[in-house]
């Protein structure tokens, strides 16, 4: 009988999540977008490469700052931190200027920390807080946004493997990220600013609602169970709004840290040269993904999963890889098609590299175990792996010295395919990027400084 009443109710959700709720119905356009730089100076697009944590922070507050008519931003995950804390406090004051902010989140059962009650006060504030995939599901809530965008008017765009937080910005007192975005200026920003509307606008995303202490209950509970329960759920409301209220509404010693960002990060920044992309594609995944859409339609991967077919139809053409190969991803689980596709290049007589995380650097010690499980097999067929030792990288300052002492991990998903073409992303190595994530990222070809 309670088999019966579990099984009833799995599948209860499951059609209230996923039933009538198939992908956008959208033309490739803006989720693909190839562009060549002309004669012209607005054709051409500039990237400036971000690989110390405190600097890529900096670029952000500076875009906060020049920012002129609106402000938007996508991310898995915005820790409620001190990262977290400096960057709202920059974007309540543009907001009072007048400056539309719009903050795309994803609402991962497991890690959301941004919810309902922080979004009560963030919209008090001036800022609208949008939730996407708001599943009741185990299943439909696999199929996450894991994209990254932050961009100003339509101009300039940030992408890469940073979420908002102190771990992606090197200033975690435990452990932090080794990772990689890139700051873009120029016409591709129209296709990733138009790809972020259409997350917004899907059928997955939802404005935030306020918060509320009660719950409805079961007709079977009795009224000493109701009271019970209302009156803990009454508790956690009000420690909940607190917390999210102090969040938000208290910024004490902020502004100290937030110059110390700006100085140490701005050094750095002027340092690294902005390049000209002569050849630029934007690829990302298409929003309104799924488990009915993906069980329905043998289909599902090639009209949804665009990222992942890019990369692969990459190192499946001979004539688009070098003679050596570079793979960076924090995570390496791959499945039959990547094991084709390294085949393939190895049978190519192309040199593969792969580098991830140790058991040591990682954030995700099941990941490893497979890693581990799989890694001497490939090594023998001819594969180079590195892995980080959880050190850290000692190439650009931090916000204090006894950070560098933390357990670093490698976060950065890059790909070196010849002495001038690379991708820069949010697309893991792994099944929950090929098949589940909407993820996104940019190919940029005939720049051997970049």
């Amino acid at each position: 009988m309670e088999t019966t009443k579990i099984t009833c109710l799995t599948f209860i959700l499951l059609s209230l999540s996923v039933f009538g709720q198939g992908p956008d119905k959208n033309h490739l356009y803006p989720f693909q977008q190839t562009l060549l730089s002309g004669e012209s100076a607005a054709s051409k697009n500039q990237l400036q490469l971000l690989n110390s944590g405190i600097a890529s922070f900096y670029k952000r507050i500076d875009m906060v700052r020049r920012a002129k008519k609106e402000i938007i931003m996508e991310y898995f995950i915005y820790e409620a931190d001190t990262s977290g804390k400096i960057l709202l406090n920059e974007l309540i004051k543009r907001a009072k200027d007048g400056i539309r902010v719009r903050l795309l989140i994803d609402k991962s059962i497991t890690i959301i920390e941004i919810d309902e009650y922080f979004a009560k006060y963030m919209k008090e504030a001036g800022i609208e807080v949008s939730h996407y995939n708001r599943a009741l599901d185990p299943l439909t809530a696999q199929y996450r946004t894991h994209r990254k965008i932050f961009a100003i008017d339509k101009s300039e765009v940030i992408t890469g493997g940073r979420n908002i937080g102190d771990d992606y910005f090197d200033l975690d007192p435990v452990y932090n990220f080794l990772d990689r975005d890139v700051w873009i200026k120029g016409p591709i920003v129209k296709a990733i600013w138009d790809s972020y509307q259409k997350y917004w606008d899907s059928s997955r995303a939802k404005l935030s609602k306020e918060p509320k202490a009660t719950h409805r209950l079961s007709m079977f509970h009795s009224t000493r169970s109701k009271d019970r329960y209302q009156n803990l759920r009454s508790k956690g409301h009000k420690r909940m709004l607190k917390e999210a209220r102090e969040f938000v509404k208290d910024m004490s010693g902020i502004d100290e840290k937030t110059t110390k960002v700006v100085n140490i990060g701005k050094k750095i920044l002027s340092e690294v040269p902005v390049h000209i992309c002569p050849k630029i594609t934007f690829v990302s995944d298409l929003p309104g993904a799924t488990v009915l859409k993906n069980l329905q339609s043998n289909k599902y991967k090639k009209e949804m999963r665009l990222t992942g077919q890019a990369i692969l139809g990459r190192l499946n053409d001979p004539n688009a890889t070098a003679d050596e190969v570079l793979l960076v991803s924090p995570y390496f689980m791959i499945n039959k098609a990547w094991s084709e596709s390294l085949q393939l290049l190895l049978d190519s007589d192309k040199k593969v590299k792969i580098f991830t995380n140790s058991l040591g650097s990682t954030d995700a010690h099941y990941v490893s175990a497979v890693f581990y499980r799989i890694i001497f097999g490939w090594q023998e067929k001819g594969i180079i792996p590195y892995i980080h030792d959880s050190k850290f990288a000692n190439l650009t300052p931090t916000f204090s010295k006894e950070i560098e002492k933390t357990r670093w991990g490698i976060h950065s998903k890059t790909h070196i395919y010849d002495n001038d073409s690379f991708f820069i992303g949010t697309y893991n190595i792994d099944n929950r990027s090929d098949f589940y994530n909407s993820e996104m990222g940019i190919f940029c070809d005939g720049n051997a400084s970049l």
